[in-house]
């Protein structure tokens, strides 16, 4: 509950925002131990710092926590991790970037959400510097895909 009355706090406010940026690292920092409860923390500083006015440090840090949630072998986890790098790429695409291939990754996966959900984030992440990647991979992905519902959404993300 705290994460989230920071968050609303912080919207849109740079001083109030400001005074989290520490905090929030912080927090994210120390609740990065590998249990269900650091994650959750974890998953909630994501969102607050998606919502308070921007740091690109802070979303930075925030990318990489998330990234760990998209390399767990916990479908759960992944699904968290997606949709949280999502929020972080709305505010700052540049910061998911180096978390790309990670993410790429997760077309191949067998739940079928997941592999949707990652859809729209690739599609979300692509620029002039990774469109041919992630192309390349989407158009494999098409290639193999059994999923209508995703070779539909696929072949409308590629043209």
């Amino acid at each position: 509950k705290l994460l989230q009355i920071l968050a609303h706090l912080g919207c849109a406010n740079k001083t109030v925002s400001e005074g989290m940026y520490e905090v929030l690292h912080e927090v994210m920092r120390r609740a990065d131990i590998g249990i269900n409860v650091g994650y959750a923390i974890i998953y909630e500083c994501v969102r607050t710092v998606t919502t308070i006015y921007p740091n690109t440090q802070l979303l930075a840090e925030a990318a990489k926590c998330t990234s760990r949630f998209i390399t767990s072998e916990n479908h759960n986890l992944k699904y968290l991790g997606i949709n949280a790098l999502a929020s972080i790429v709305q505010i700052n695409p540049s910061a998911a970037n180096e978390h790309q291939m990670v993410v790429i990754d997760c077309l191949e996966d067998k739940d079928e959400t997941l592999r949707r959900k990652t859809l729209d984030l690739l599609y979300k992440m692509t620029n002039e510097n990774n469109v041919n990647v992630i192309c390349t991979k989407l158009i494999n992905s098409l290639k193999d895909s059994v999923d209508s519902y995703l070779r539909t959404q696929l072949a409308e993300k590629i043209t």
